[in-house]
């Protein structure tokens, strides 16, 4: 009987033995294999825009790194929360991608009552991309050519200035809210479907000034037809190298910048992050491609997926606190 028990328990143990080494050897070929088919990288936002332009530079870019197909899907709509949702309920088998920003993934929590992703939750970090500062573009014609004046005519006139967004809840419209704090809400917001028809008035006079992302308002900012006060965030847009920053004029707060990452659904398995993570690095390193966004004020800068974590969690709360203080609701 006892023999029998003994070689029971030896039995028990080379299968469970073999189970564990077939196991590891099964994670270890996925991570070799990976990626065996193409890569979708959803774009919450309709073709042609900023965003679309930036995910298809670097799906080219990542085809040649993962020596597999990347392609771009754009999936626009509720503000870019639709395809953005699409992806957080996505397979988590690294073959579905997003291409997040400041909008859908700091933003929108604290917009939409009724989201149905949590930004932190439901998104495996893969690396940031890169930022970009938003600028105050103001009519030539403006008696201020800088926030602090801006500021002191807004507070000498209330509700003569008129500050143009690409629409309500935008990360323009918010930014321009922070600015309005200052001047005790004596500015006026004016809401447009796009960054286009805000450059056009604030050019023609119909609006004193606009919030815009910097490769939005350079051909007016080039052809003379608009100025700039300031541009947002911690250093100058290597774009606009004679503007300066917000903070260098002392008005705080102003350090928002538009940014993008690069996320997969939760539960994606470590190898396919390990795998994404260090390709991506190598492709925002090209210094061709850094040039070209660096010349359209985007600087490309990659990160580890625990920095884009903590960036991430930073930025869904200060946003939330600069929705709450300037009471933006959307109807």
């Amino acid at each position: 009987m006892s023999k029998y028990r003994k070689f029971n328990r030896r039995s028990i143990l080379a299968t469970a033995l073999a189970g564990l080494l077939a196991a590891g050897l099964g994670a270890g070929a996925q991570a070799q294999t990976y990626p065996d088919k193409p890569i979708r990288i959803v774009v919450p936002f309709p073709p042609g825009g900023a965003a679309d332009t930036l995910a298809r530079a670097l799906s080219q870019q990542l085809n040649d790194a993962l020596g597999k197909q990347v392609i771009v899907e754009n999936r626009a709509g509720a503000g870019g929360t639709i395809g953005t949702n699409a992806v957080a309920r996505a397979e988590p088998d690294g073959y579905t991608l997003l291409l997040g920003n400041v909008s859908t993934l700091a933003i929108a929590p604290s917009l939409y009552p009724n989201l149905n992703y949590d930004p932190v939750k439901d998104f495996q970090p893969i690396t940031l991309i890169g930022k970009s500062p938003l600028v105050f573009a103001i009519n030539p014609a403006l008696p201020a050519k800088n926030l602090p004046d801006l500021i002191a005519l807004a507070s000498k006139e209330p509700g003569k200035l008129t500050f143009g967004s690409s629409g309500a809840g935008s990360i323009t419209h918010l930014t321009g809210e922070v600015l309005n704090l200052a001047t005790r809400g004596n500015m006026v917001h004016v809401p447009y479907k796009g960054s286009s028809p805000v450059l056009l008035a604030v050019a023609s006079g119909e609006l004193s000034m606009g919030v815009t992302q910097v490769v939005e308002m350079l051909p007016q900012y080039k052809a003379g037809r608009v100025g700039a006060a300031a541009v947002t965030g911690t250093e100058k847009s290597p774009a606009l190298p004679d503007v300066t920053t917000a903070r260098s004029q002392g008005i705080k707060g102003l350090e928002a910048t538009t940014w993008y990452s690069l996320m997969a659904p939760a539960g994606v398995p470590a190898h396919v992050v390990d795998r994404l993570q260090p390709a991506l690095q190598k492709v925002l390193a090209n210094p061709d491609l850094q040039k070209r966004y660096a010349d359209e004020g985007l600087i490309l800068s990659g990160s580890t997926p625990a920095e884009l974590s903590a960036f991430l969690r930073t930025e869904v709360q200060d946003w939330a606190a600069v929705i709450k203080q300037a009471g933006v609701k959307l109807d």
